[in-house]
């Protein structure tokens, strides 16, 4: 949930989507996380249940009682058919058309809110193949001012459209959007088929070029009409696979009849064969999942009555590594069945077999009592590494309490600072676990299609890992200040500290410190090391997994690059390996986007003298109408703009560092771009790494509300504090983009806030 509440705030603070459309939204959305959820639910609290009946020894009266394993495994079992049919009816019904309300309802809002989808002096691409430039969007967010369109939508056909104004009219009845344009012109010709020599692996043919010398024409309109499709835009993330859509009578229908088409389906897998299997093994996958907890129960119940502890952690675990083993084999298998190797129901059912026949086998042994010899000896391998865990005991506290009772303070704080690192190497540990987890299980796909070498795969998370670390230091700082607090209270030492005269801010000092020299080294980090580890990153995912070329020499096609304020290019395809471009347009307008010049050539290269272009035409339009045309065979042109303007690659903003976003900060303001939403995450470089440390300040006193807490109730209070941070953080940077609030502001407010908050609650703490 955490993760789409910027996209739910941004909807209806920036967006100005109603809320209770946004409402809706999130209640269609809400099923679709049952399949993952309610199975690790189960997991967990059978694993806690029957490890807490182990490690009480309440099994062993039980059986003195004459009570025998499988009565006890009676009411978890008919729970575990309870959850298997609340998840069969989700999974079989309401989570499809959910999934279909929740596409209907987001293409209701694009639909009332199509504006939202165009930015200004930005080339966009919200409506497929028609690419539309905006001068300024109006205050009113449905009048637009100073438009160039590019219709692509027929290859053959060069159409370059400008207006002084334009409206977008959304028709619900006919799903369409349409684009009213006003005084303006439309440039069409036929275009010079663009076809280079030599073409890299894997890329497809340029279907478009530059205008010829043949056919050319302008039509000056003062009322124009355009019709945009809505099919691209704002896709949901998880409709990756069209047929998890499909209702459960469509999906049938699909397996009887699979001559229907499909559009899709048919770009998701191409052919017919592979579509089929594909509805195939949604059909059995969706009866698999359905008795999913049912086979989870069977085998995490006598793991859990065969442990002897009873920690949570160990039950979080567990549940990680059966929920993963399980998906991973699921993926594994769907891809042969997708290859056509094995059957859907192989691929969908033989991890709900394996599992089965597993937790059978371990209900019996543990039912006959066999000698597990195997498990016991896991078991206790693994007894001395749990040990290391620094857990609370009260008698090791009382102990270690007494034997410092005399000491001085710098020990109390060396213990204070050894528990707090103790708790953070955990709760590090647990999210790179939790992050190699999630990253597999998105691109195990992808690495059982390629098949890379290990060391590629150990090479992504090694240059990956530290970034995500890097994002989730606050959450684990948070976690493990609520946990030292929490113990500290719990086992009276803060009581006891107090009563030797130490006050609650001389004991949180060095917390505190600790907090202040991570965010300094987080602050280096993200400025010195993210960049480069992204690039190593990006090199591997890309070059060595992947096989594609390095991003700085790939070839990109349909490109549009605006060099100036009356200068605009666009190159059907682009070669940075031998700095040639092909299909090359050059756009000059004046200060109403008029068209003014406009030269096309089918060829351009860059070389040391400047460049040269080849079998193209220069046209001048004069106010009066006329046309005035120069066909040449070939020619040097003078540009300011050499091949690197075209061939430079573009840093996504979040990977940029301090100083390179403001140095590209300072080249849009040159040219006249808005800049204020790249100013916003140029505030927020600064004001992130200073989170570590305002959640230290905010954590030490929430945690001493409740001094009985668990971890659980810690665990909660974390996400409670960390959601409130980063709903205030989201609300505030949609209001800067509605230009409601300063960047700056925009960038603290959150660290403002809560700083000014924490700040007051540990000073009414009792010290």
């Amino acid at each position: 949930m955490i993760d789409r509440l910027y996209h739910l705030t941004d909807l209806i603070i920036t967006k100005g989507v109603p809320i209770h459309l946004v409402l809706q939204l999130l209640l269609f959305m809400l099923p679709s996380f049952a399949p993952l959820i309610l199975p690790m639910a189960l997991l967990i609290s059978v694993l806690l249940a029957g490890g807490r009946l182990a490690g009480d020894l309440e099994i062993v009266a039980f059986k003195a009682a004459g009570v025998s394993i499988l009565r006890l495994f009676r009411p978890v079992f008919f729970a575990s058919v309870l959850i298997s049919v609340v998840a069969g009816a989700l999974i079989l019904w309401i989570i499809p058309f959910t999934n279909q309300l929740f596409q209907k309802q987001l293409f209701r809002i694009l639909q009332a809110r199509a504006i939202t989808g165009l930015q200004e002096r930005i080339f966009n691409t919200t409506f497929g193949d028609v690419v539309i430039y905006v001068e300024e969007v109006g205050a009113s967010q449905t009048t637009l001012r100073g438009l160039l369109i590019s219709d692509e939508r027929d290859p053959k056909i060069s159409r370059i459209i400008t207006a002084a104004h334009g409206r977008l009219l959304a028709d619900e009845e006919a799903h369409r959007v349409t684009l009213r344009l006003f005084d303006g012109a439309v440039h069409e010709g036929d275009t010079v088929p663009t076809t280079p020599p030599v073409l890299p692996k894997g890329e497809l043919p340029p279907r478009g070029g530059a205008a010829g010398d043949a056919r050319y024409r302008v039509v000056n309109f003062t009322v124009y009409d355009m019709s945009l499709s809505l099919d691209s835009p704002l896709r949901d993330p998880r409709g990756q696979k069209p047929e998890k859509d499909m209702t459960l009578a469509t999906l049938l229908t699909k397996i009887k009849n699979p001559g229907e088409e499909d559009m899709r389906m048919r770009l998701a897998y191409g052919d017919d064969a592979r579509m089929h299997v594909a509805y195939l093994i949604e059909l059995h996958k969706r009866f698999a999942l359905s008795v999913a907890p049912l086979v989870f129960t069977l085998l995490a119940f006598p793991l859990a009555v065969r442990s002897h502890r009873s920690g949570r952690s160990l039950a979080l675990i567990a549940s990680l590594v059966i929920l993963l083993v399980y998906h991973l084999l699921s993926n594994s298998l769907e891809n042969a069945a997708l290859n056509l190797r094995i059957s859907a129901w192989i691929a969908a059912w033989t991890p709900g077999i394996l599992f089965t026949l597993a937790g059978v086998l371990l209900l019996t042994a543990v039912v006959r009592e066999w000698s597990m010899s195997l498990l016991a000896g896991i078991f206790r391998a693994t007894t001395p590494l749990m040990k290391l865990i620094p857990l609370p005991s009260p008698g090791a506290r009382g102990s270690h309490e007494v034997a410092n009772r005399n000491h001085s303070r710098h020990i109390l704080d060396w213990y204070v600072l050894r528990e707090f690192m103790s708790f953070i190497g955990i709760g590090l540990a647990v999210a790179s676990t939790l992050f190699i987890i999630v990253d597999l299980l998105q691109t195990l796909d992808r690495y059982l299609r390629v098949k890379p070498p290990l060391i590629f795969i150990l090479e992504h998370f090694v240059y990956r890992l530290p970034i995500a670390l890097h994002d989730g230091l606050p959450v684990v700082i948070l976690v493990a200040t609520i946990f030292l607090f929490l113990s500290l209270s719990r086992f009276h030492e803060l009581t006891a500290m107090k009563a030797a005269g130490i006050s609650l801010y001389r004991i949180s000092a060095p917390v505190l410190l600790i907090g202040l020299a991570i965010a300094i080294i987080a602050g280096i980090f993200q400025e010195f090391f993210i960049p480069r580890l992204n690039e190593l990153g990006e090199d591997v995912d890309r070059v060595k997994i992947r096989g594609q070329l390095p991003r700085a020499l790939e070839s990109r096609q349909r490109m549009w690059l605006r060099a100036s304020d009356s200068r605009f290019f666009r190159v059907e395809l682009m070669s940075p390996t031998t700095s040639d471009l092909y299909g090359l347009t050059i756009l000059e307008v004046d200060r109403q986007l008029r068209l003014v010049d406009r030269l096309d050539a089918k060829h351009a290269r860059w070389t040391p003298k400047g460049w040269y272009v080849a079998e193209g035409v220069i046209r001048q339009f004069e106010r009066s109408g006329e046309i005035f045309a120069v066909p040449f065979v070939g020619s040097a042109l003078e540009l300011q703009q050499d091949i690197g303007e075209f061939t430079r690659v573009q840093r996504r903003i979040d990977s940029m560092s301090y100083s390179e976003l403001s140095d590209y900060i300072a080249r849009l303001d040159a040219a006249g771009f808005e800049v204020k939403r790249y100013l916003v995450q140029l505030y927020s470089k600064v004001s992130f790494p200073l989170v570590n440390l305002i959640m230290i300040v905010v954590a030490i006193p929430l945690a001493l509300q409740a001094p009985r807490g668990g971890r659980v109730f810690g665990v909660g209070l974390a996400i409670a504090i960390m959601a409130g941070y980063l709903i205030t953080h989201y609300v505030a940077l949609a209001l800067a983009r509605a230009d409601l609030l300063p960047p700056l502001i925009a960038a603290w407010t959150a660290n403002i806030i809560f700083a000014g908050l924490g700040t007051s609650l540990f000073l009414r703490a009792r010290t």
